[in-house]
């Protein structure tokens, strides 16, 4: 086990510097979207807070759809994924990968900073089963995603520019590698968001009530 996991590693390996960049990408992105939900007008801040009444009622309710919600929750996640991996394969995708884990960050932003205003301080405690610890990974993969299509992408522009040869095998092999982790990663926190935090919910609204 060690062995694969040692190869895993060392196909996965992550250049420090761009891992920060990219940090930094995140944060600006949650600040950002944090901040958005405190200008918005009166009427769209009642519309969000009309929208996650409703959320918390069927979940209070147990109306939830689970087989609907972890169709939407996978076709969205997975499909964003494989988007970005896609466009780590053009040269066009360098910027539009940033781009999309900026706005995945800022709707990571947004949700928290409504909830919490919404609700006050049973918002904090609603927030931490509501983020914790699946969106948290789902960020991280998605950096780890964003990271890879860069290099990829970064690689094609180097190789179109100064016309040297490129080992497409070697680095669409780790390429897929990725995919293919972050895919699992995905589905795992997928389930867990669909099937275990509205139970999980259920149980701190009915501490804080």
């Amino acid at each position: 086990m060690k062995k694969y996991m040692d190869k895993l590693k060392r196909n996965i390996h992550i250049n420090k510097n761009l891992f920060v960049f990219l940090l930094i990408i995140v944060i600006v992105g949650i600040v950002a979207g944090s901040l958005f939900s405190i200008i918005i007008d009166t009427s769209d801040k009642k519309m969000v807070l009309d929208y996650l009444n409703s959320f918390f009622d069927n979940v209070k309710n147990g109306k939830l759809n689970y087989d609907t919600s972890i169709v939407n929750t996978l076709v969205f996640t997975a499909g964003f994924a494989l988007a970005m991996w896609l466009l780590g394969l053009s040269v066009i995708g360098f910027f539009a990968v940033i781009f999309m884990l900026f706005i995945k960050s800022f709707i990571l932003g947004f949700s928290v900073s409504s909830i919490i205003a919404s609700f006050g301080f049973k918002g904090v405690l609603l927030v931490l089963v509501y983020a914790f610890p699946h969106h948290i990974i789902n960020v991280l993969v998605f950096m780890l995603l964003t990271a890879y299509a860069l290099i990829v992408s970064f690689k094609l522009i180097k190789c179109i520019t100064s016309k040297k040869p490129l080992d497409l095998k070697h680095i669409m092999r780790r390429y897929v590698i990725v995919l293919g982790v972050s895919i699992v990663l995905l589905i795992i926190t997928s389930l867990y968001e669909v099937y275990a935090v509205p139970k999980l919910l259920n149980i701190v609204m009915e501490i804080i009530k």
